[in-house]
C-alpha cells in the first residue's frame, strides 16, 4: 500500500514538474521563434557595423609589394647606356601607416549615426518579443478556450443522444409522435456537426500554437493562468495607459532612434564641404627602378590635405536628400504617435466592451438555464412541445459558448492592454533577448 501512495505521488510531481505555464512557454518561444531571431541577427549584424565605424579613429597599415621585369628608356638610360633600353627585375617593398587627423568629424557622425541605429534595432528586438509574446499569449489562451467549448459539445451531444432515447421510448409506448422522434434526431445530427466543428477549431489552436512557439501542445501540461497574473497591471484609464506607451513602448523608441540616426548623416553630410588632414608615415625599400640598378629606399612623413572643390553638385544633393530623410523620420513618430494611440484606445474599449457583456452573457445563461428545466417539467406534463425544448437547450447551448468565449476574449484583452503600452513582458517577469539591451 505504501508503494502505491508513493507511486502515485512521484507520478503527480512529474505532473506538476513538466508543466508549462504560460511565463515558462513565452520565455522558450522568445528563444526559438523564428521572427525574434531575425532581429536578434539583424542588431548582432548593425553591432559589426558600429565597430567599423569606429576603426575609422584607428590608423591604418598597408604593406605592398611587387616583382617583375622592366624596360626602360628614359633620360637615365640614355645618358647612362649606349643601349637606351634597359631591361631589369624589378623589386618593390613597401609599409604605409596612414591616421586620419580632422575629416571635418566625418567619422564623428558615422559613430552617432551607428550608435542610434544599435538603439532602433535593439529597440525592434524588444518590439518583436512584445508581438509574439501576445501572440504566443493568444495561441496558449485559444487552447484552454477550445478544450472547454469541445467538451461543451460533448456535453450537448450527450444531451440530445438521451433526449432521442427518451422520446423513442415514449413513442414506442404510444404516448408520442414520430415527428417528436425525426425532430430529436434533426437536433442531434445539428449537435454532432456542433462537436465536428470543436474539434476542428481545437485542431486549428493547436496548429497555431505551434508555428508560434515551435512545438505542439501537450494539453495535459498546460497551466491555465489565473487573472491577477495580469489584472494587478491594468491601469487606472485609457488616458494613463496611453500616456505610459507613449514613453514606453518599443515602437515610439525605434521611430525616435531613427530620426537621431538621420540627424547624424545630416550632419556628416556637411564633412564633403571641409578640408580632410591625414597624417601618412611610409617606408619603401625598392631596387632596380626605371632601368637604375640597385636599391632605392624611401622614408617619409606627411600630413596630407584633401578638400574636394566641386563634383558636379553631388554633395549639396546629398545634403539635401538626408534633409527630406529627417523630416520623413519626423513623419513616422507622428504616425507611430496616431497608431499607438489608436492601438491603445481600441483595446481599452475592447475590454471595457467584452466586461460589460459578460455580465448579460452570465444573466443569459443561468436564466437559460431555468427556461430548461422549466420546459423539460412542462413537456413532462404535456405542456410544452418536443420543439420548445429542443430549441431551449440548442439556446443555452449556444449562451455557454458564448459565455465561454468572452470570458478567455476578457482575459486575452487585458493582455493586449498591458502589450499595446509595451509592458507585457516587463509585468510578467520576462527578459526579451540580451539583444534587446542598447549597449555600443
Amino acid at each position: 500500500m505504501k508503494k502505491s501512495y508513493y507511486l502515485s505521488f512521484l507520478i503527480g510531481l512529474s505532473s506538476w514538474v513538466q508543466a508549462d505555464t504560460l511565463v515558462e512557454v513565452i520565455r522558450h518561444t522568445l528563444e526559438t521563434n523564428p521572427d525574434i531571431l531575425v532581429t536578434t541577427h539583424q542588431r548582432l549584424a548593425v553591432d559589426q557595423e558600429h565597430r567599423q565605424a569606429v576603426a575609422g579613429y584607428l590608423p591604418s597599415v598597408e604593406l605592398n609589394g611587387g616583382y617583375g621585369r622592366e624596360t626602360s628608356d628614359n633620360v637615365t638610360t640614355r645618358s647612362r647606356y649606349s643601349d637606351s633600353e634597359v631591361s631589369l627585375n624589378r623589386e618593390e617593398l613597401g609599409l604605409t601607416l596612414s591616421q586620419m587627423l580632422f575629416d571635418g568629424f566625418y567619422v564623428k557622425r558615422e559613430v552617432e549615426y551607428q550608435n542610434r541605429r544599435i538603439e532602433s534595432a535593439a529597440h525592434q528586438v524588444k518590439n518583436t518579443s512584445e508581438q509574439i509574446g501576445l501572440l504566443t499569449v493568444s495561441a496558449y489562451l485559444r487552447l484552454f478556450q477550445y478544450h472547454e467549448l469541445l467538451e461543451l459539445a460533448k456535453d450537448n451531444l450527450v444531451i440530445h443522444q438521451k433526449r432521442l432515447a427518451q422520446i423513442r421510448e415514449i413513442v414506442e409506448k404510444g404516448a408520442g409522435r414520430k415527428a417528436d422522434v425525426q425532430q430529436s434526431q434533426s437536433r442531434l445530427a445539428l449537435a454532432s456537426s456542433n462537436l465536428v466543428r470543436a474539434q476542428g477549431e481545437l485542431r486549428e489552436a493547436e496548429y497555431r500554437y505551434q508555428r508560434i512557439t515551435g512545438q505542439l501542445p501537450e494539453f495535459a501540461n498546460l497551466v491555465k493562468p489565473e487573472r491577477p497574473l495580469v489584472e494587478t497591471h491594468l491601469p487606472e484609464s485609457a488616458e494613463i495607459a496611453l500616456n505610459l506607451a507613449l514613453k514606453t513602448h518599443p515602437s515610439m523608441k525605434i521611430a525616435q532612434a531613427e530620426l537621431e540616426a538621420a540627424e547624424a548623416l545630416y550632419q556628416q553630410a556637411a564633412a564633403s564641404f571641409i578640408p580632410h588632414f591625414q597624417l601618412e608615415l611610409g617606408a619603401t625599400d625598392n631596387k632596380n627602378l626605371d632601368g637604375i640598378e640597385g636599391t632605392n629606399d624611401d622614408l617619409s612623413a606627411m600630413v596630407k590635405m584633401r578638400y574636394n572643390l566641386y563634383r558636379g553638385g553631388a554633395d549639396q544633393a546629398r545634403r539635401e536628400e538626408i534633409a527630406e530623410r529627417v523630416s520623413a523620420a519626423k513623419e513616422v513618430i507622428r504616425r507611430t504617435r496616431r497608431t499607438l494611440e489608436e492601438e491603445v484606445q481600441l483595446a481599452w474599449n475592447d475590454l471595457m466592451t467584452i466586461r460589460e457583456r459578460l455580465t448579460y452573457l452570465k444573466n443569459h445563461v443561468e436564466a437559460t438555464e431555468q427556461v430548461v428545466e422549466s420546459y423539460s417539467e412542462q413537456f413532462k406534463l404535456g405542456q410544452r412541445s418536443l420543439l420548445d425544448v429542443l430549441d431551449s437547450e440548442n439556446e443555452l447551448f449556444n449562451a455557454r459558448s458564448t459565455l465561454i468565449s468572452g470570458q478567455y476574449t476578457e482575459l486575452l484583452g487585458m493582455f493586449r492592454v498591458i502589450s499595446s503600452m509595451g509592458l507585457m513582458l516587463n509585468k510578467l517577469g520576462i527578459k526579451p533577448p540580451a539583444e534587446a539591451q542598447v549597449e555600443y
